[in-house]
């Protein structure tokens, strides 16, 4: 999409901000004070989003970005199978002790100690001993009886040891359970359906558990035409962190999703997750958010609390490319607020000294010869504190490119919108928009004149360019050091 007006100053922060959109957000008014206060990447949450409100938020999101003049990525998450407890009217007073019957069907009304679910096939997977967590673990208990009554719907038995109020649509986790569920839902087909059409850039995957659940996204997306749709695997289920490795094959991008996961998973074991799955991630070069209670507290007030400022830190600081707002921007009362403290964190940590950038030699370059180009431009930008400058037909090389943590960040030039809005989601990446051209000498002079335009940069600053002899993915093979005049300095 053309943009009606230059662009504004990069971000001075690099680690990029995801915003839930919701009620409290998705007026043009609002998404566009989101934009301009700090939001890289839009998210639509499928779990409380209709196909109209998905079309309707895709199109009032790009008009915000066309207005404010920013490159905006939107991450369409998908609902997964979540299992939840049906229609309670009245909260269910369950205390330490007492047992509670789930019955398999979600048109049972809860009430005394009964409930239904909308997941009829959870007494086919469950058995005695194994744990049930209910409202991200507020509740809980243990399998007592599995029944499968003839002409009558089966019932699970729970005692119940962490007791409380249990009310309406609240999650079920099952930490013990291999739940023999799809990867996709019909819900997540359809909503998958409706966001390529509506020009989505990322599509998020709930509930991973293995790599073929991702590659049954990736067929599916092949199906609907969108075989170049980057894949996020949201890391919730305890098998996933275990086979990390694989997954991280078949995706674009991570979220550490640490609501589900810190059910699914002891509690205590949540932050050395955190850390393992980002550095794996950044070891193959795959993008990473970090998500869930982030600045939970914004919700309500207008200031975050001393341990979310250092939840925010620690997760920059332990690499990751973006962090998120849920709750705090999709329903709370202080979205812009939310934003902008997040966005003071990431500032205030990116220039301490606690910020370390990664050793060259661990970057996930490989031996190929564009390997070899990024692993000389990221030690030439470092020598000399030079920014770096990457051409880019799919924008690999400049996320590549970005996790060897520049100091002044990527500035990628492109000819693809589509590009440049994904690479929102890239640590410390701004992109600009140039004409497809195709001769090596005519595309940078055009991209220094771009970014010279722009203000992003500065007449006779010296840059790293990385560019490829012949203009086509993955074919960068060319490094040299530029005086930002037209005149080469190597």
């Amino acid at each position: 999409m053309p943009r009606s007006q230059p662009r504004p100053q990069p971000r001075a922060r690099h680690t990029r901000i995801v915003a839930t959109i919701g009620p409290r957000s998705r007026t043009p008014e609002m998404l566009r004070a989101l934009l301009i206060e700090g939001v890289d990447v839009a998210r639509i949450n499928c779990s409380h989003a209709s196909h109209d409100v998905i079309r309707a938020d895709v199109a009032r999101i790009r008009r915000a970005a066309v207005e404010t003049g920013r490159n905006v990525a939107i991450l369409l998450d998908l609902q997964g199978p979540k299992i939840r407890t049906g229609k309670i009217p009245e909260p269910l007073d369950l205390p330490e002790g007492s047992t509670l019957t789930v019955v398999m069907s979600g048109d049972v009304i809860g009430e005394g100690r009964r409930c239904g679910t909308t997941w009829p096939t959870m007494a086919n997977d469950v058995n005695v001993g194994e744990a049930v967590l209910f409202a991200d673990g507020a509740l809980g208990g243990e399998v007592t009886d599995v029944r499968f009554p003839d002409h009558a719907p089966a019932e699970v038995d729970i005692h119940i040891t962490a007791g409380g109020k249990l009310g309406s649509h609240k999650g079920i986790n099952l930490p013990q359970t291999d739940i023999q569920a799809p990867a996709l839902t019909q819900k997540d087909r359809a909503d998958l359906a409706v966001g390529v059409a509506a020009g989505v850039d990322y599509v998020a995957l709930s509930f991973v558990r293995h790599a073929q659940d991702c590659k049954e996204l990736r067929g599916l997306l092949v199906e609907l035409g969108a075989p170049d749709m980057p894949v996020v695997a949201k890391i919730e289920k305890p098998e996933a962190v275990t086979g990390i490795d694989g997954i991280l094959e078949h995706v674009q991008g991570l979220m550490v999703a640490r609501g589900d996961l810190g059910v699914e998973i002891p509690y205590e074991q949540v932050p050395a997750a955190q850390k393992t799955l980002i550095q794996a991630a950044n070891r193959v070069g795959v993008l990473v958010i970090t998500a869930t209670q982030m600045l939970d507290s914004m919700e309500r007030n207008p200031r975050p609390t001393r341990a979310e400022i250092t939840d925010v830190a620690n997760a920059i600081l332990d690499g990751t490319d973006a962090v998120m707002l849920s709750g705090e921007t999709s329903v709370g009362q202080y979205p812009l607020k939310a934003v902008s403290a997040m966005d003071r964190i990431a500032r205030e940590v990116e220039a301490s000294p606690w910020f370390r950038r990664p050793d060259i030699d661990s970057l996930p370059l490989g031996a190929t010869a564009e390997g070899t180009v990024l692993r000389a431009a990221s030690f030439a930008v470092r020598q000399g504190d030079r920014a770096l400058m990457v051409f880019t037909w799919s924008g690999n090389t400049a996320i590549m490119a970005s996790k060897s943590r520049p100091k002044q960040g990527v500035f990628a030039v492109t000819h693809d919108q589509k590009v440049a809005d994904r690479l929102s989601l890239a640590w410390g990446v701004n992109a600009v928009m140039i004409p497809t051209i195709r001769g090596t000498d005519d595309l940078i002079a055009a991209g220094e004149r771009a970014l010279l335009e722009t203000g992003w940069l500065a007449e006779g600053e010296e840059v790293v360019v990385l560019a490829g002899r012949v203009p086509m993915r993955g074919a960068t093979n060319m490094m040299k050091i530029e005086i930002l005049d037209g005149r080469s300095a190597l």
